[in-house]
């Protein structure tokens, strides 16, 4: 089935995860997620409030629904989230119009300021490494890990 593939499969040689293309990619997320949330702690916030402000503020109001799921975070993870952010002031929840049983979440001003702030750590963390790539090696890494997602 997959013969001419199976040297990027993970199988019983201990090197043949080194040719997995997902252990690259979890790789990936792991390190990026350790020098953002080191960047981040002096803000006060860790790594699940700092997706779920950046997807609150990528989708302007949301349920929480919505937000988890942008944010690939677990709905009760989310949800928890959500309300340590109300209590510290960075977003609001309020129900839906359409639905009530549906409770929506938009950023505060100091959610908005937090927001600058955090593109502004995230900048600084990561210039460097993106530095090292040209705008077509960028352009074209963005769309193999979009055409990789749109296939999961």
């Amino acid at each position: 089935m997959l013969t001419h593939l199976e040297q990027f499969l993970p199988n019983n040689e201990p090197d043949s995860l080194k040719n997995f293309p997902f252990f690259w990619v979890s790789q990936v997320n792991g390190k990026y997620s350790q020098l953002i949330e080191k960047s981040i702690k002096k803000l006060g916030i860790d790594n699940t409030k700092r997706k779920i402000i950046l997807s609150t503020n990528a989708l302007g109001q949301a349920s929480i629904t919505d937000i988890a799921n942008l944010s690939t975070t677990k709905l009760t993870t989310a949800t928890k989230a959500v309300y340590r952010l109300v209590e510290d002031g960075i977003v609001e929840v309020f129900s839906s119009e359409s639905d009530e049983r549906i409770s929506m979440v938009k950023l505060t001003d100091k959610g908005q300021e937090l927001v600058e702030k955090i593109n502004q750590i995230s900048i600084v963390t990561l210039s460097g490494i993106l530095n090292s790539f040209d705008e077509d090696e960028l352009k074209d890494l963005n769309l193999k890990l979009k055409k990789l997602y749109d296939l999961m």
